[in-house]
């Protein structure tokens, strides 16, 4: 059981800290951190899942009790935090920003290295099916709310505007493409395949890093906020997509898969948010870090139950 729940987890925390120890001796800088960001983002991960859509059964993409059930998890989580900070603070920016760092998981950066490492390449659909319902429905949320609550403009505006620029980015069109191949049954030539896999099974390692250097940067400032929104994050969230499950009676590997995903701490993009908002920014990037230390002791907690039995 220790190799098991160590197997995945020492290697991520040994990468992480490698980009944290590079950021504080000033090796590299907030700015690298931003590059490597879109590097991973527009380039390195987009292949991976390109490669990995197209090999994935047609089957598993039509699976909609799992898209269901991902989407109550993650949307779920977003709505139940949004609700408290609304009755904590009653300001739309604070409440909106709070849910979305409770409710998005960091699938991109701690998701794919620890579930490949666990179940092997077929873990990128959870991985897509997840990118997908915060991409196309979160993250325009999000942008709709924060446009409101700045007064600056049109909220329905802002979440079309925010769909077409998600749609438009390779993160979404790259396994759009994968995905198409895989429903009419058509596989990717070996060397078309190779060339993919040769930039996308970078992913991991270089994403893990860049995490380790984001964090490097950040300042904690601990408080009840923070400490609320790690219980929300690390034990209420997996907890949820737990019930999801079980109401659409999604059980197997993807259903393990996903409770692991929303058993990850909060994903970096929140904060840039935060900081472009000009609100919650404090809070946003502490629970971030802080959470993503503390899950190391969760997550294991979480691999112990999907080991014992759990969605299987």
């Amino acid at each position: 059981m220790f190799e098991r729940i160590a197997g995945p987890l020492v290697p991520v925390a040994f990468v992480i800290l490698l980009g944290f120890l590079a950021g504080k001796r000033r090796k590299l800088n907030h700015s690298d951190s931003l590059l490597i960001s879109k590097l991973v983002l527009n380039w390195i991960f987009p292949a991976l899942l390109l490669a990995g859509m197209a090999s994935t059964p047609r089957s598993q993409l039509l699976d909609l009790r799992f898209v269901a059930a991902t989407f109550i998890g993650i949307m779920g989580m977003y709505a139940i935090a949004f609700l408290i900070g609304w009755l904590q603070h009653r300001e739309l920016k604070s409440a909106t920003l709070k849910g979305f760092v409770v409710g998005y998981p960091d699938a991109a950066f701690m998701g794919i290295p620890i579930l490949q490492a666990m179940f092997g390449p077929a873990s990128l659909y959870s991985v897509l099916v997840l990118n997908l319902v915060a991409s196309l429905v979160m993250i325009p949320l999000t942008t709709m709310l924060l446009t409101v609550a700045s007064g600056n403009g049109n909220g329905g505006k802002a979440f079309i505007d925010s769909i077409g620029s998600a749609v438009r980015r390779p993160l979404m069109w790259a396994p759009a493409i994968g995905i198409a191949l895989s429903l009419m049954e058509i596989k990717l030539p070996p060397i078309a395949n190779e060339s993919l896999n040769l930039i996308g099974k970078a992913t991991p390692g270089v994403s893990l890093f860049c995490l380790g250097l984001i964090m490097s940067s950040v300042r904690l400032n601990l408080s009840n906020e923070v400490w609320m929104n790690l219980g929300l994050k690390l034990l209420v969230h997996p907890a949820l997509m737990i019930g999801a499950t079980l109401l659409l009676s999604v059980k197997g590997l993807y259903a393990q898969q996903m409770i692991l995903l929303c058993a990850l701490p909060s994903a970096t993009i929140p904060a840039m948010f935060a900081n472009e908002a000009g609100a919650y920014r404090s809070e946003a990037a502490t629970s971030i870090l802080v959470s993503t230390v503390v899950s190391l002791l969760t997550f294991s907690v979480a691999i112990w139950l999907i080991d014992g039995g759990l969605a299987a």
